[in-house]
């Protein structure tokens, strides 16, 4: 059973951020990032798992001196980087990871990044961002807010064309004129609101990495990790893809997948867990159940793995089953159109393990983890601490489980950091960040049930006619009479009939008050739009992004 976690939510107020756990310890508490480094080494320290033929702990010590290198070659291939000379004792130190996909993200997700470059500093460590190239390229556009708060909508600007879905590791720009004039089209769109966003200066150098990269998700993430640099911070990259083809990483993978029907009862027992802890209902939540699939005559079962895989040539992502029914021999396929005979059992050395991954490559073929095997391999291999968001830390948890039920120890435990920024909207608007149609409409609405259910109370102010004082009389009689069995319906035909003769003299009020729900409610609409947390970061001046993203040093 994983030890429970904390549930984090992200911060409702403009400006607020969650670090968990705080850069430094401060009011009272103990936690900070230095005593989970401490933790986290201890729970690493205690696993006995053997991957092939290397303790866990060897198979760590590789991966970090392979990782640390790749990363320093990778990310001075566009920026400076300062590697350390004694190489012994950087792979000593501390290493923090993150990772998300290279889009056009909300600042709370760019704090992870500050976030990192802090605890890194704080530990005496390495910060490494992966950029998650592996996950799926659905939309090259963005949401861009417009109007006013009275009436505002949301306009898609695309950065780049249509292109099918696939891979941000395989996407190229497929509409150059779209994507280089970006920045204006964004820029004088949203001139109305934000005069001065960070994008028009940042998104030249997006250009210019896009005819270095040939990737559009490689050019964004290069392009602000440049400008991350500028800032301050002193972070590594590398994306998924590069890291998967390690060979020590590939052990680790080969070892999984060795064990593939293990894999999958595991991950489906994580989720069964889950559900159960959390009341939901349905296979489909958080994510869906693996599943098996018949196999021929004499084959044995498909279990699903949770794995992509996709050729060079048709980039379009597939689920992954593995048969196991051949001695000697592990069977991956789509089902559909590949079909792979891998040298990967329990059986066989980790050197084939590695050697087949690593010929797949060579036949145009990738073969790439879902999210939850990311980042346990980041978190089992490479990290001393992992940085999440809301949404990631919610679904760790179901890799907490699979890790303890294929080890049966302790994962690491993870770093929550996010934070909510509003557009600055104050000088264009005065009084936006205090105004609370919600709460006005709301107010309109129990005026209304209270006009239905009460219209007397909502009479002119004037001396009452005769028929409408015996009306209310008789409303309060019955109210006041005792609903015995034999006189409820009456009671409530009597006291309904004297509301509607009431609610008929009050129709000015009620109507006044109608008049007042749909305009409120496109308000509703507009406040909300307007006050978005999920515009991408580069829609901000330069100056609110420094104040909300640069963390104190300790």
């Amino acid at each position: 059973m994983p030890i429970p976690r904390p549930a984090h939510r992200a911060p409702e107020a403009d400006g607020a951020r969650l670090v968990d756990p705080p850069v430094v310890a401060g009011d009272g508490s103990p936690a900070c990032i230095d005593s989970l480094v401490d933790n986290n080494r201890l729970l690493r320290a205690a696993f006995g798992t053997t991957i092939g033929d290397l303790r866990l702990w060897e198979l760590i010590a590789a991966t970090r001196r392979e990782v640390l290198a790749v990363a320093a070659t990778y990310t001075a291939s566009y920026r400076d980087v300062d590697r350390p000379t004694d190489v012994a004792d950087w792979i000593a130190r501390p290493i923090v990871m993150a990772g998300h996909q290279p889009d056009l993200f909300h600042p709370g997700v760019w704090l992870k990044n500050f976030a990192l470059d802090a605890y890194a500093r704080q530990v005496g460590g390495t910060a490494l961002n992966l950029v998650v190239d592996t996950d799926r390229c659905a939309r090259a556009a963005v949401p861009l807010p417009l109007g006013t708060p009275d009436d505002a909508r949301l306009e898609h600007v695309p950065f780049d064309g249509e292109a099918p879905e696939m891979p941000w590791e395989e996407r190229p720009v497929v509409a150059a004129d779209t994507f280089a004039s970006f920045g204006r089209r964004a820029t004088d769109l949203l001139r109305p609101l934000v005069p001065d966003p960070i994008l028009a200066r940042w998104w030249p150098l997006v250009v210019e990495r896009a005819a270095e990269s040939h990737r559009l998700g490689l050019a964004i993430a290069q392009a602000r990790h440049a400008l991350e640099e500028r800032l301050g911070l002193e972070t590594l990259e590398l994306p998924v893809s590069e890291l998967v083809r390690l060979p020590t990483v590939s052990v680790l993978m080969g070892w999984l997948l060795s064990r593939a029907r293990e894999v999958h009862e595991a991950y489906n027992a994580a989720l069964a867990a889950h559900r159960r802890r959390h009341r939901i209902r349905g296979h489909g939540r958080p994510v869906p159940d693996l599943v098996v699939r018949d196999g021929g005559p004499g084959e044995g079962p498909w279990f699903e793995v949770p794995w992509w895989i996709w050729s060079r040539d048709d980039p379009q992502r597939r689920r992954v089953y593995a048969n196991a029914g051949t001695a000697g021999t592990l069977l991956l396929s789509d089902l559909e159109s590949l079909r792979l005979e891998l040298p990967i059992t329990p059986e066989t050395s980790p050197s084939k393990w590695v050697d087949a991954l690593a010929r797949l490559e060579e036949h145009r073929l990738c073969l790439r983890p879902r999210a939850l095997v990311t980042t346990l391999v980041a978190r089992l291999l490479v990290a001393d601490v992992f940085v999440h968001g809301i949404g990631g830390a919610a679904y760790d948890r179901l890799t907490d489980d699979i890790v303890e039920r294929l080890t049966g120890c302790e994962p690491p435990r993870y770093a929550v950091v996010t934070g909510t920024l509003h557009l600055p909207l104050e000088n264009v608007f005065p009084g936006l960040a205090g105004s609370d149609p919600l709460g006005e409409l709301g107010l309109v609405r129990h005026r209304l049930r209270d006009l239905r259910y009460h219209p007397e109370r909502h009479l002119p102010a004037a001396p009452r006619s005769p028929e409408v004082e015996a009306l209310v009389r008789r409303k309060w009689q019955w109210i006041e009479t005792p609903p015995t069995p034999t006189l409820a319906r009456r009671r409530c035909h009597e006291i309904r009939a004297a509301n509607e003769a009431l609610a008929a003299r009050a129709e000015p009020a009620r109507m006044a008050l109608e008049a007042h729900v749909e305009p409120l409610a496109t308000r509703v609409r507009a406040t909300a739009l307007l006050r978005g947390r999920e515009y991408p970061w580069c829609f901000f001046p330069e100056t609110v992004l420094r104040r909300f993203l640069l963390l104190e040093k300790g």
